[in-house]
């Protein structure tokens, strides 16, 4: 994982004021159409996300998952998914951990980001580059 890279990207507004730490800046933003878990159950739709230089925000409304990108993060990639003649497109983020929500009910070990299409090639590019995949 390149995370020297993130280091370097611009800083963006936090225009969604995500609790960072001073040692953090945010370098992308995006209101997600829907998130969900690794089997696609859904945790929010309109989620606002923040990724910052060291961490992932997501804010649903209800709750905000953070996810420690050097630490939590396995891989995260683009994918694509057809039904008849729709296609979707949204990224998984697989962890190395189990996150538990909602009391326990549910248990999950990935995400799943779906943006609008101009957010997705910014976060494609993001991710190409952290994850080395150019």
């Amino acid at each position: 994982m390149n995370i020297e890279y993130l280091n370097k990207l611009n800083e963006v507004d936090n225009i969604y004021d995500a609790k960072i730490t001073e040692d953090e800046k945010v370098v992308f933003t995006s209101k997600l159409k829907t998130f969900g878990t690794e089997k696609q159950q859904n945790l929010g739709i309109d989620a606002k996300l923040t990724m910052t230089n060291k961490n992932i925000f997501i804010d649903n409304g209800s709750v905000t998952f953070k996810i420690n990108i050097l630490d939590d993060i396995v891989d995260c990639r683009k994918e694509e998914n057809k039904f008849l003649f729709i296609k979707n497109t949204y990224f998984r983020i697989n962890l190395n951990k189990v996150v538990v929500f909602n009391e326990g009910k549910i248990k999950f070990n990935g995400y799943v980001l779906y943006f609008d299409k101009m957010a997705t090639c910014q976060f494609e590019e993001i991710i190409n580059n952290l994850f080395m995949y150019k």
